[in-house]
């Protein structure tokens, strides 16, 4: 499949803008659309999802005030967005499924469509993408969908649960068969932040090579998902009361006195 079209829908987190600034070096990306987190939250106002809107307010703060904003901007910090050349749209949109991105997809005819960070999508809009619809998802499916995955896989006490997945994209949430599976390297100290970098930076180029390998020819993997395994997080389910817990775990880890090796 020579000249391989990638359009993009992702939200405006940092790890979002290394996702298409790879693309963008290596694929023609007809289209990008980008639906701003700030939006996705006002939306939640509007639509008097009270609960889901304070919650989604109390993470976005508590990102910025743990330093973890920081961290993320720093780990992907590597490939700027290039600047504007005239062959790719940058449509902003309040939704992912608003009605100027399922046009700008049909006009767009990408043979591609990846997603990361967005809101799940309508069918209209995976109709309007075209033959292909790939996420990259922060949780190892099929245990964890949603949000938050990370975290509470080792809130869980599940390691061997943490990381990301390049799936295709069917109605529902995180339900589609699965490309690949990539776990991060660990060492047993790491947050769930500095796990989710590395996860994610390393599905990203997954992710590229599988498309690399699509323009050549070879189509990809689709292994489908047990429908009775695992779980979806809300942002609603991760509260004040599972930080403090999960921080009160890590201290007393940390705290704990080493037992001596025996000789």
């Amino acid at each position: 499949m020579p000249g391989l079209r990638v359009a993009v829908i992702h939200s405006d987190d940092h790890h979002h803008r290394y996702l298409e600034s790879l693309l963008r070096s290596r694929f023609t990306v007809p289209l990008v659309v980008v639906e701003p987190e700030s939006e996705k939250i006002r939306a939640l106002r509007r639509r008097r999802k009270y609960r889901d809107w304070a919650y989604s307010v109390y993470h976005r703060r508590r990102r910025r005030l743990t330093g973890k904003n920081r961290y993320r901007r720093n780990y992907f910090a590597g490939h700027p967005l290039p600047p504007p050349d005239g062959r790719t749209l940058r449509l902003h949109v309040p939704s992912a499924n608003a009605p100027e991105a399922e046009a700008a997809l049909r006009l767009a005819r990408p043979d591609v469509t990846v997603i990361i960070g967005c809101s799940v999508l309508k069918a209209r809009i995976i109709r309007a993408a075209g033959p292909r619809m790939v996420n990259v998802h922060g949780g190892l499916l099929p245990y964890y969908r949603g949000n938050h995955c990370f975290f509470f896989a080792l809130h869980h006490g599940r390691p061997d649960r943490v990381g990301s997945t390049i799936h295709h994209v069917t109605t529902g949430v995180d339900a589609g068969p699965v490309i690949e599976t990539v776990r991060p390297p660990m060492t047993g100290t790491e947050t769930a932040e500095q796990l989710y970098c590395r996860a994610e930076r390393l599905a990203i180029h997954r992710l590229l090579a599988h498309l690399q390998r699509l323009e050549e020819g070879t189509e990809l993997p689709a292994t489908p998902q047990p429908a009775s395994v695992g779980r979806t997080y809300r942002t609603r389910d991760r509260g004040p009361s599972h930080d403090m817990i999960h921080w009160l775990r890590r201290t007393r880890t940390r705290l704990r006195p080493r037992r001596p090796r025996t000789p």
